[in-house]
This record gives structure tokens, C-alpha cells and sequence, in this order.
């Protein structure tokens, strides 16, 4: 009698298993060959698996424009075509769940995403531009400083820098303050960078919720920052400063920044949401940053033509004072080839991935994805593809050369081909809110399964990366260590990072450049 116990108990586990693996086959679709083996339980266990590249190797093996598999007990379809990814992900009319940041006060309804998207428009960009060009001095005063501690050639991790001039970037910018975490040894930002991250890469177990005390030291950050702005008056030119005028029922666009109504009876965000979107900006961005500038450095010092073509692009660059100015940064057309060449080969957000809200017929297909099930499009996957870009692996910004944005006449931004391979900046509803009013695409990122996508405008990013890069490149002469190219790993997390002993080793030798305003 007892025998029957654990012989019905593993009869009832083995059976569901088997239905949880067959759902594809069961629905007619194409499908991996099912499977658990000792081999990635061995892997799970030990935090070994890397969830991004088993998807991508799906995709490599799978031959149709759907494929279903398995991530652990959860069936998952792949879409392997672009145009149909395009498709649903644009035109599944709420199948899938929502990428808005919703909002209910009382009866009223307020998509975030599209109310504070004014914030990253060109005029707001261009009166935040003196503070970033602040954090970029930082950057470079700290960098020169440890040149002469060391007496000649400084040779430094440019992985971590870079993180911390995208946190001094983040902590300026986003909560408001005069940070320069370079010298702040102690900041809480300095903290976080140090905390590290969780090495398991699936989105699967990330749905559990995360909070530490980082989440209420932060808060407590932007609190004294609001307060300062609505009770004493407080004026800084800064995404927290629109932020503040959101709360307080204020439009973001236009040029004002100082508060107009403080109403303290009735507020659109709440300190704790107010700062919840502020810490979801801050998870997604440091790595996206980060990654892309760090990544781009990594490519370009093995190319040196291309370092000799960026040079000769900014050289040119107005330099009054050592201050850049805004307009001529939309000028450096290879450098934004550059760029999206990084984010081509590198995608910070490496997986699109939604879940099914309804049942969904897939257009132009005989298929139906049910409830709850989810789709995913592997942007890593796609952009390394033969049949999309010749030479992957390879590093060619002149590939953009003939696809970069163009405006009609009546000043519209025109529509990227229905069949482009390259969605480095995110497809779908998202994509982007008021594209043609503010010139901007949105980077979706997604952070352990739960959509923490930021409103990180294509505008907002790349300004930031541009900065480092042109202060980097006119200061100084890098060189990279000739052995970190073979020996080098990018793990996605989901964000690329560089996996070495060293990091990204660079050797940095002070050059001296004339810019146009010295001529």
C-alpha cells in the first residue's frame, strides 16, 4: 500500500512534465526536441547557464519562422523572421501585454511613457547638455590626474570608469544631484556599482520581486532632492526637475522649469512612484550606457583607421572654453554609424520578449498562440545573422552608411524599411511616442523578466555616449592590450558586459589636439 504512494507521486509528476513539453508538438507548431539533461540542470545549479546564447543557439538550429522550445517548465515560441516579428510586435492591437508605464489616481488614467516623453526632446536635451558636459570633465580631470600620479602612460580598467562616469551621469541627471562619484568614494551610487548583480541570465526565475536596501536609500535621495525643489524653490536643469513638474501637474514640454502649481493636496506621482521610476531609469541605463561606450572603445582601438576617421570627425568640433556645442554633436555621421554598429553587434536589450494577453492568431500563419504563453524575438540572434548583415562578427560602421535618418520636407521623420533587420532601439508600440515632434526612438530594456523599460531616448543615450567618447578620443591616445581580444568574453546580463580578469585593460597617453575654435 505504502509503495503505491510514491509510485502515483512520481506517475503524476512524470505525466506533467511530459504535457508541459509537448504543448508545441500538441499545437501543431515547429519545436526543439524536448528534454531536461544532467548536463544544464549541473549548469542551473551551479549558476552556469547562460539563457541568452541558449536562445540564440535555438534560433541557429531552427529552420521555419516560428520555433517552439522550453526555458525550464515554461514553453516560450521564438520568432526567427524579421518582418513577422515586425508584425505582431506593431500590429497585435493589445494581444500582448502593454509596454506603458500606467498610472491610476482616483478615475484618471496616465500613461507615463507618453506624458514624459517631452523630457528627452532637443530643447530639453540641449539646456541639459551643460551638466553633462560637467560629469564628462569629471571623467576626464579624474582619468588625467591618475596619469600624473603615475608619472606617463596610465593604463586603467575603461570598463569600470565608464561605469562610473554612466552612474555620476544617472545620479546628476536623474536624482538631481552634484555628484562626482570619481572622488565619492562612499556614495550610495559607489555602493551599487559594487553590489553586484545576480549571475543567473534567465528571465524565467527573474519574476520574483527584488527589493534591497539600496531601493530606500535611493528613495530617500530623491525625497530630499523633491523637497528641496518644491518647498525651497530649488531650479536645476535636470530630468529630476521635469520629473517634480509632472507631480506637481505641470507640462514637461515646452521651456519653463520652474514649478507653476504646488499643490500639496494633490499630486500625479507619489514620492515612493516618483522614485520607483527613478530607480527603474537607473537599473536599465547604467548598463545600456555603459555597455555601448564601453563596447564601441573596445571595437574601434583594434580598427585604428576607424580611431584616425573619428579623430578627423571631431577635430573640427567648436571647443570654447573646452565646452562642446549641442547642434554640432548631430553632425558626427560616422560616430553614429559607429554607434549603431555597437548596438547591432552588442543589442543591450539582447531578447524582446512579451507575454500573451489573449489568443492570438500570428499573421500570415495557420498558428494561434494561447494565453499566457510567451513570444520572443532574439535580437542578438537576428543581428548576427548572414541572411540579415554579411560578416556578423565583423565590425563595420559603413554598413549603416546608406540607412541612417532622413526628414522630408515637411520636417517628418521618415518610416525605416518594413523589413529591417536592425532593431537595436526596439520595435512595437513603444517604440516610439511622438517620433516625429521629438526625433526619438525609445531603448526598450528589460530587466529580469519584469518590463523596467526606460525613457532613455535614442537622443538622450547617445548624447551621453558621444560626450565620453569625443573627450576621450581628444585627450587621449588609447591602446588597447593586444591580448584581450583573443581572451576577452561579452556575457549578456541581460546588457553586454566585458568577462576578464583585468576588465578592459587600456593603456592612455595624453595627446594634444588644435580644435577649430584655436585656428
Amino acid at each position: 500500500m505504502w509503495l503505491l504512494i510514491p509510485i502515483l507521486l512520481y506517475s503524476v509528476i512524470f505525466l506533467s512534465v511530459r504535457h508541459i513539453y509537448s504543448h508545441w508538438r500538441r499545437k501543431g507548431f515547429p519545436s526543439e526536441r524536448a528534454g531536461i539533461t544532467w548536463s544544464f540542470l549541473r549548469q542551473a545549479y551551479r549558476r552556469e547557464f547562460r539563457h541568452v546564447e541558449a536562445i540564440c543557439e535555438a534560433y541557429q538550429t531552427g529552420r521555419d519562422r516560428l520555433l517552439g522550445i522550453y526555458c525550464f517548465f515554461r514553453p516560450v515560441l521564438i520568432v526567427r523572421n524579421v518582418e513577422l516579428a515586425q508584425t505582431i510586435l506593431q500590429q497585435s492591437n493589445g494581444h500582448f501585454n502593454e509596454l506603458k508605464w500606467d498610472y491610476v489616481q482616483g478615475y484618471r488614467r496616465f500613461n507615463l511613457l507618453e506624458k514624459l516623453a517631452p523630457m528627452f526632446s532637443t530643447k530639453r536635451l540641449t539646456e541639459m547638455f551643460g551638466l553633462i558636459q560637467k560629469v564628462g570633465d569629471h571623467l576626464i580631470h579624474h582619468l588625467m590626474d591618475k596619469e600624473r600620479e603615475q608619472g606617463g602612460v596610465l593604463e586603467v580598467d575603461l570598463q569600470n570608469v565608464l561605469r562610473l562616469y554612466s552612474i555620476n551621469i544617472i545620479g546628476n541627471l536623474i536624482y538631481g544631484l552634484d555628484v562626482n562619484n570619481f572622488e565619492q568614494k562612499d556614495h550610495v551610487f559607489t555602493s551599487f556599482l559594487t553590489q553586484g548583480k545576480s549571475s543567473i541570465q534567465s528571465f524565467t526565475l527573474g519574476r520574483l520581486p527584488q527589493k534591497s536596501s539600496f531601493t530606500y536609500r535611493l528613495r530617500d535621495l530623491i525625497k530630499q532632492s523633491v523637497e528641496l525643489r518644491e518647498d525651497h524653490g530649488l531650479i536645476r536643469k535636470d530630468i529630476l526637475q521635469l520629473l517634480v513638474r509632472f507631480r506637481n501637474g505641470n507640462e514637461v514640454s515646452g521651456d519653463k522649469w520652474q514649478l507653476e502649481n504646488n499643490n500639496d493636496q494633490e499630486k500625479f506621482l507619489s514620492i515612493k512612484r516618483l522614485a520607483k521610476v527613478a530607480e527603474d531609469l537607473l537599473n536599465v541605463s547604467l548598463d545600456a550606457v555603459a555597455s555601448t561606450t564601453t563596447l564601441t572603445l573596445f571595437e574601434i582601438l583594434q580598427e585604428p583607421l576607424i580611431v584616425e576617421k573619428l579623430q578627423v570627425e571631431i577635430k573640427d568640433l567648436s571647443n570654447e572654453n573646452g565646452q562642446l556645442k549641442f547642434e554640432e554633436l548631430e553632425g558626427l555621421k560616422y560616430m553614429d554609424m559607429c554607434l549603431k554598429e555597437t548596438v547591432r553587434k552588442y543589442p543591450p536589450l539582447p531578447i524582446i520578449e512579451r507575454v500573451c494577453r489573449k489568443s492570438y492568431s500570428l499573421p500570415n500563419t495557420k498558428f494561434t498562440i494561447d494565453e499566457g504563453k510567451t513570444l520572443m524575438v532574439p535580437l542578438l540572434a537576428i543581428h548576427r545573422d548572414e541572411k540579415y548583415f554579411s560578416e556578423p562578427m565583423k565590425y563595420k560602421p559603413l554598413r549603416f552608411l546608406h540607412s541612417m535618418p532622413t526628414e522630408n520636407e515637411s520636417g517628418e521623420c521618415q518610416k525605416k524599411s518594413k523589413n529591417n533587420p536592425f532593431m537595436g532601439f526596439g520595435i512595437g508600440g513603444a517604440q516610439c511616442v511622438g517620433k516625429c515632434r521629438a526625433k526619438n526612438f525609445f531603448w526598450e530594456i528589460y530587466f529580469n523578466n519584469v518590463y523596467f523599460f526606460t525613457l532613455i531616448g535614442q537622443n538622450f543615450a547617445k548624447l551621453v555616449i558621444k560626450v565620453a567618447l569625443i573627450k576621450l578620443l581628444q585627450k587621449f591616445q588609447l591602446e588597447l592590450d593586444p591580448n584581450l581580444a583573443d581572451t576577452m568574453e561579452v556575457f549578456h546580463q541581460p546588457a553586454p558586459i566585458i568577462r576578464t580578469k583585468d576588465g578592459l585593460k587600456v593603456k592612455l597617453k595624453r595627446r594634444e589636439i588644435k580644435p577649430k575654435f584655436y585656428r
